[in-house]
């Protein structure tokens, strides 16, 4: 919430305008300031919960027409907009046999946050058509709730039994480097000292893999140490060279800040080779990726600029949502999935990442973390 200021008065001359936008809104449609009163609805979002408008109190943050699970599901979700100054998008069962999709925004006027607006749309029939879709064509299947066991079960085995080979790898090139089949050059000697750091950092990586389906139900634990960000970027730097390379693309830092930072290694350094792979794959051929490392008051803040295809405004908007991948109209491979875990690993350091693109095409991709964490949950929802 950087430069945005909070304000909670003068939000009244806007109650007209927007109260007479939500009566001929065709979707539920309502209108919090910042401290989650409500100062508009209209009947198409009362109708929903079973209430009439003559029933409802403006001014009020307590909505005694919905129950306390709906009431404590719509005010998590408020919160985190209010927070995060990001849309969000989640959907809830009303318990009458209706679907409700809910869309939540920030409104924000001159950079001061005012307010937020939902917006609900009754998709019941969207899901009942997707239902009778799955009914038919996957009749075996206990919907999504056997997809969902044969997911986490293939992940598992897969994540299994790539461990084992993974471990193979690590034992025979720690052999190669400590000389038990002969002398290496320097060259040598670095190219499998890179690889061997990928072949550990993958382990690590499918160890935390296992131990989340296996224990968390997709809930990955984090381990907190401290450590140089610095050194961090430059191993993930160092193992993403010879990549770098078959582009012509040079990397260069620029590090204002070298001191420790304390977080879960592990994540944060996926989350800088995820950012660090889509600079590479992205970037003009024979152009420079500038990666800068900085300190802003309590936090740590690292972004890459790189040369590479304009991102328009709606896709940066959803570019780190879960499967959201636009690789297809670069001829690219990608699943979406990088960026969304980048995202959640950074917030669970109670962080931000972010992107900013330029119609010169430069883009800048980054995220900003606080250099000592003092109330991480230590846990990433996946």
């Amino acid at each position: 919430m950087e430069n945005i200021q909070i304000y909670n008065s003068d939000v009244e001359h806007l109650i007209p305008v927007i109260s007479s936008i939500f009566k001929f809104y065709p979707d539920g449609a309502v209108f919090k300031d910042i401290n989650l009163n409500y100062l508009s609805i209209n009947n198409v979002y009362c109708s929903f919960f079973g209430q009439d408008n003559d029933g409802f109190i403006n001014g009020r943050s307590k909505n005694c027409f919905l129950s306390e699970r709906i009431l404590n599901l719509i005010k998590d979700a408020d919160r985190e907009v209010l927070h995060t100054l990001q849309p969000l998008n989640y959907v809830i069962n009303s318990g009458n046999n209706t679907i409700l999709n809910v869309t939540t925004s920030p409104i924000i006027a001159s950079e001061n946050l005012i307010g937020i607006i939902s917006i609900v749309k009754d998709i019941t029939q969207d899901e009942f058509i997707k239902e009778n879709f799955v009914k038919k064509h996957f009749k075996h299947i206990d919907a999504e709730k056997q997809l969902q066991v044969q997911r986490e079960t293939f992940v598992a085995s897969i994540g299994h039994d790539l461990k084992n080979p993974t471990i193979a790898q690590i034992r025979g090139l720690e052999l190669l480097l400590n000389g038990a089949f002969g002398k290496l050059n320097t060259e040598q000697t670095e190219l499998l000292s890179m690889i061997l750091d990928s072949c550990r950092y993958m382990n690590g990586m499918l160890s935390s893999l296992l131990d989340t389906y296996k224990n968390y139900n997709g809930v990955v634990e984090l381990k907190f140490s401290e450590f140089s960000l610095a050194e961090l970027v430059k191993e993930c730097v160092s193992e993403m060279l010879y990549v770098a390379r078959e582009k012509s693309v040079e990397i260069r830092n620029s590090f204002s800040y070298s001191g420790e930072i304390y977080a879960d290694r592990v994540q944060i350094r996926r989350v800088i080779m995820n950012l660090l792979s889509n600079a590479i794959k992205y970037a003009y051929k024979e152009t420079e990726i500038q990666l800068n490392l900085s300190k802003e008051k309590d936090n740590v803040n690292f972004k890459f600029i790189n040369k590479s295809p304009y991102i328009p405004e709606e896709k940066q908007q959803c570019i780190f949502a879960r499967y959201v991948s636009y690789s297809g109209e670069h001829k690219v491979a990608g699943t979406g999935l990088g960026l969304y875990a980048s995202k959640k690993i950074i917030e669970s350091h109670n962080g931000k990442i972010y992107v900013k693109s330029f119609k010169e095409e430069k883009n800048i991709f980054g995220f900003i973390i606080p250099i000592r964490q003092n109330n991480s949950n230590g846990k990433i929802f996946l």
